[in-house]
Order: structure tokens, then sequence, then C-alpha cells
């Protein structure tokens, strides 16, 4: 008897290539072994499952509906259409024997699987309620299998095939899920962290949002905003902060604002870290912006002096007033900087000045440092005082030199 070759035509983009059975799939023959009878009683019981489709469709929607609270609040015909393909995705794969699912049947389960991540639907009961439709299939096969007087082992075949390309489904579906949930979460987790830092939410918001990501409401934390290194990702700061630390309460949270890794920290970071990082002084989480603002002033600082690792305002000592008053700063580089452009040897003025404020103004310390003999050290600070008319013995004009001498230095 020659095989007979089946097309079947797509459902809501659900079928693929007909045109090959896959045997591995399909092991099981008729009593007598004949394989046309087999794929004939495959096609009948196909068939009259997919001419009740709708109301298959249905009967599944009502028994996920009923054990499963979720899906409840999706449309009827959005849950029904949805249902509907996914059970021709199988079928029509059982029917036609295909080997793979086409691209576009991929992205259609890929589709469900993202729906339901954003619906709220977690991926234990997206698998509950698969194995309900799953459930009640083999049990309308078994029972359309009885009507149209197919055999036991025919419909036990279709069974496992049914199972197997079940799995393959279901595969789809929840690495798209899992994919979208991540996703989601780290939507979510970003607006608390922005919403926390920026002072936007109330009292009570912080304390709920705060429990449901894990983090202490009455302790306080220090807010942080990093500059990853070249080449950096945002998951190897975490990972140096220990915020991927599995921990009953959380270290912190991490987000992604303007190029910039922000957050909240349960301590300081450690100050050997491959990252730029401002942090501020610890509050408690509805206050937390007083501690971001000071992270924002110390992250610029350590930025314009070139600087690597985790900083707060403390330990930048006087360089963050250097870095923010601009206007003192141009006033104090005019008066003692500029003066030293009409010397041949500006460059050399300038080094000295900064080694000798370095070394507690002390000649021998810098002339060792400089590698020059100690009475160049005095000729070059006679120099400086002669072209600017400034006394280094003067603390004061010791104390704007040295303003002047670390704001031409920072990269603003």
């Amino acid at each position: 008897m020659t095989r007979r070759r089946r097309s079947t035509p797509d459902v809501g983009g659900a079928a693929g290539d007909c045109r090959h059975r896959d045997e591995n799939l399909m092991p099981v023959l008729t009593a007598n072994g004949d394989r046309a009878s087999h794929d004939h009683s495959v096609d009948l019981l196909v068939g009259a499952l997919l001419a009740d489709l709708g109301p298959l469709a249905a009967h599944v929607r009502d028994a996920i509906r009923g054990e499963i609270a979720v899906y409840r609040s999706i449309p009827d015909a959005v849950l029904d259409l949805e249902v509907g393909r996914q059970l021709a995705v199988v079928l029509r794969a059982v029917g036609c024997g295909q080997k793979a699912l086409s691209d576009e049947t991929r992205a259609d389960l890929a589709a469900v699987g993202e729906r339901r991540a954003r619906q709220g639907v977690p991926v234990e009961e997206l698998l509950h309620a698969w194995r309900i439709g799953l459930n009640i299939l083999v049990g309308c096969a078994h029972e359309v299998g009885q009507r149209l007087k197919i055999n036991d082992t025919e419909v036990l075949a279709f069974t496992q095939s049914a199972l197997v390309w079940s799995d393959r489904v279901l595969v789809f579906i929840t690495r798209a899920h899992r994919g979208t949930a991540r996703a989601v979460a780290d939507e979510h987790q970003a607006r608390f962290v922005r919403g926390i830092l920026l002072g936007s939410l109330s009292c009570a918001e912080v304390t709920i949002e705060a429990e449901m990501h894990g983090l202490d409401p009455g302790r306080d934390y220090v807010a942080f905003r990093a500059r990853l290194g070249e080449g950096g990702a945002r998951g190897g700061l975490e990972h140096a902060l220990g915020l991927q630390e599995s921990t009953q309460l959380r270290r912190g949270l991490c987000a992604d604002v303007d190029g910039h890794a922000v957050g909240l920290l349960s301590e300081a970071p450690p100050r050997a870290i491959e990252a730029v990082v401002g942090f501020g002084p610890p509050r408690p989480l509805p206050r937390l912006a007083e501690s971001y603002r000071l992270a924002l002033r110390a992250l610029a600082t350590a930025e314009a002096c070139g600087l690597r690792g985790a900083y707060d305002i403390a330990s930048l000592g006087l360089r963050p007033a250097v870095a923010l008053d601009a206007d003192v700063g141009e006033l104090l580089r005019r008066r003692y900087l500029e003066p030293l452009a009409t010397s041949n040897s500006t460059s050399e003025l300038i080094e000295t000045l900064r080694t000798y404020l370095a070394c507690g103004t002390h000649v021998e310390r810098t002339a060792t440092r400089l590698f020059v003999h100690q009475n160049t050290v005095r000729y070059r600070i006679a120099r400086f005082e002669e072209l600017t008319g400034a006394s280094l013995a003067d603390i004061e004009v010791l104390f704007e030199v040295w303003w002047a001498l670390e704001l031409s230095a920072m990269d603003l």
C-alpha cells in the first residue's frame, strides 16, 4: 500500500511543514505492522480533535481558571485564542510528524511566554496551567479514539508523541517567560532605586517596596553612584559590592541610570575596587536622597582628580570644594598660575610647587623627590614669589596656591 502524503493548513501561525513524518516520534505500529493504517488512525484522531478545537480550548480555559486565580483576569477571547493555538501546535506537529517548529511558530510561543510574565503569571503557575491543558488533551484523545474505534496502541502512540511535542513547545514559552520576568524585575527594581535616591517616594512606599526587594526598612544605607572601568559591566561591580550574595536580607540594590550604576548599600564599599565609585553617608531609607547628593559630589570629584576606587566626601578632603567652586578656583588660578607663563620654565615651576606642597614645604625632601639640588628648589620658589608677588611663608597664600594647583590638575 502506498503511503499517503498529507499537508495540513496553518492555524494561527502554529503549524509547521507537514511533508515528512519523524520516525523517532511515532515508533509504535498497529498490531499487524501496517504503517499506512497507523498514519490513517493518527490522521483521524488529530482531525477530530482539531475539528473540536474551539470547545476543547474553552474546556481547558475553564479548567485553568478553576485552579489558578491569576488567569481569571485574562479575557475569554484572548485566553481561548492562545490556548487554541498552543493545542494546534502540538496536534499538527503530531499529525504531520514534523521534526522542528518553524521560526514563526517559535516566535508565537515566545510571545505567549512574554505576555504571561508581564501579566504577573509566575512560571510555576504557567507550568501548572500547561499540565492541566495537556491532561485534558490526552483525556479527550482517549474518548475520541474510543468513538472512532481506534485501538489503544495507536492512541498510546499519539499520546507519547503529544507529550514529546508538548515538552518542546513548553521550552520556548518558559524560556521567553523567564527572560521577560527577569527584565520586568529589573525594571521594577530600577524604578524603586531611582525613586528612593531622588526622594520621590513616600515613607509608606519606601517601606513596602523595600520589603518587597528584600531590604530592611529599619536600617541605614549608603547611596552610591559608579562609573565602570573600560570594558566593565554592572554585574562585575555588583559582585565586588557583594550584591549578588545569597542572604536572607539583601545588602543593597543596583540599577543603571544615565550610563552609571547607582544604588544603595548596607555598608560603605571597599576602597580598592575596579571602578570609580562615589558614596554618601549612612541614612535611613526615606532620607537616602541626602546620601545620594553627596555621592554625586564624591564621584564628580574622584573623576575630576583621575582617581580609581571608592570615595566619600570625607576621604577627598577639600577637593570637592575645589571641583564645585569653579569661580573661586578660576580667580586663584589667574592670581598664582597665569603670572608663571612669562617664565621660560613654567612647567618646572609648577612641578616644583606641587612637590614642595606635597612634601610639607620641606626643601630637602622636595629636592630628593625631584632629583635636583636643594638650591634649585630654593631658586624656583623664589622665582615663583617674584613673579606673583606672594610669599609661600603666608599660610593663606600657601592654601590658595594649593587650591589653584588642584584645580589645574582636575579634568573639569
